[in-house]
This record gives C-alpha cells, structure tokens and sequence, in this order.
C-alpha cells in the first residue's frame, strides 16, 4: 500500500513515516505539508492512500478530500485529527473521507486503520464511532449545516459583518443574526473567534 502524509507539521510526518516505514506492505512514498501540496501530490503520484490532517494552511483536508473524490481519483482519504468533535467528523465522512483516526491513537490503531481501507473498507477511531452510528441509526439531513448557514459561516470566518453579508446574500440584518445564532447552537460556541475556527476545519474557509 502506498501511503502519502500530509500534515503541516513536520514532526507529525517524521513520527508518522517512522511508525509505518517498519510494517510490511506498506510504503511512504511522499510527505505534504500543507491543503494544496496534498492535492498537487496525488495528482502526481497517485497514491493508493493518504493520512490527511484536516486542519492544513492553504486548503484543509476537507476541502482536499472534496476535490479528490470530484476528481474520482482512486486514492482513499483516512482523515488524522486531533479533533473529535461530532461536526468534524461527519464533515470529513461527508466530504468523501473513508477513515477517521484522532492522533491520540495509538500505532496499531494507525496501523489496522490503514489495514481495513486497504481492504475497500471504512474505519472508524472507536472514540469517534458512536457519532457515525448515531448517524447511521438516525440519519440527519446530507450536510450538518444547511446551504445559507454554510454561506453564512463562510462570510464570518472571511471577517464580514452583519450588514455586508446580509446585502451580499440578500436578507435582512435580522436573518444574519438569528443564523449565527443558530450556528453557535448547532457547533456549540460562543464567540466569532470560534465560529472561524470551525469554518476552518469544515473547508469553508482556508483562513489561519
């Protein structure tokens, strides 16, 4: 199996290309360090798998997972985070991920996760798994956020202000703000700052 690493930090990727170079069958063939490295490197390459850390400077790992599944590029996305929130990861399923392990993991968590999707399979970090069953047993609507919370979320984390996203998308100042609120319910924050965080790691922004 040939494997690509793409995380913005190079000790990760050191640590990760030491962990696999060990386990037969499985080759590193390159490293990325950042969204657009990631995709240029797959395009090039072609490898059968990538462990893509979602939070990346450029385009984060959802975003590059989007584009590689609308590529139909036969290379399988296991998303690396250290995040466990619900939202991060059914967007990184949603967006064509076929695996999800947090780092927290340990080596032979890496290793069977890597096993399982060579096998045409999907893997799940047991941390993370009740939230994919929850959604399997009682599926919610095809995206966690509706298109005008996306477009909304967008326009926050890009540092617009009420009344300019509300004449950007045509509706009141009023609607501006009960959508961010309910956006905050929904991604459980409180601030502006937090909401950008989460646009980040969702792809709706490439903002640092």
């Amino acid at each position: 199996m040939r494997v690509l690493l793409a995380d913005d930090h190079a000790l990760v990727r050191q640590c990760l290309r030491m962990c696999l170079e060990g386990v037969p069958n499985i080759e590193v063939v390159a490293e990325a360090a950042d969204g657009v490295e990631a995709l240029d490197r797959v395009r090039a390459l072609a490898p059968d798998a990538v462990l893509m850390d979602i939070s990346m400077p450029g385009l984060s790992g959802i975003e590059v997972t989007r584009k590689l599944v609308a590529e139909r590029t036969s290379t399988r996305v296991v998303a690396l985070s250290m995040h466990n929130e619900r939202e991060l990861v059914m967007a990184s399923f949603q967006s064509g991920a076929v695996g999800y392990v947090v780092k927290s993991a340990a080596y032979d968590e890496l290793v069977r996760a890597l096993d399982v999707v060579a096998s045409g399979g999907l893997y799940v970090s047991p941390s993370v798994a009740g939230f994919v069953m929850d959604q399997w047993i009682r599926p919610a609507p095809s995206s966690p956020l509706s298109r005008r919370e996306r477009e909304v979320l967008r326009a926050i984390a890009e540092g617009g202000h009420t009344k300019a996203i509300a004449d950007d998308l045509g509706v009141s100042d009023k609607t501006v703000h009960a959508i961010r609120a309910k956006l905050m319910r929904k991604l459980h924050v409180n601030s502006v700052a937090e909401l950008t965080k989460c646009a980040i790691r969702l792809g709706l922004s490439a903002l640092e």
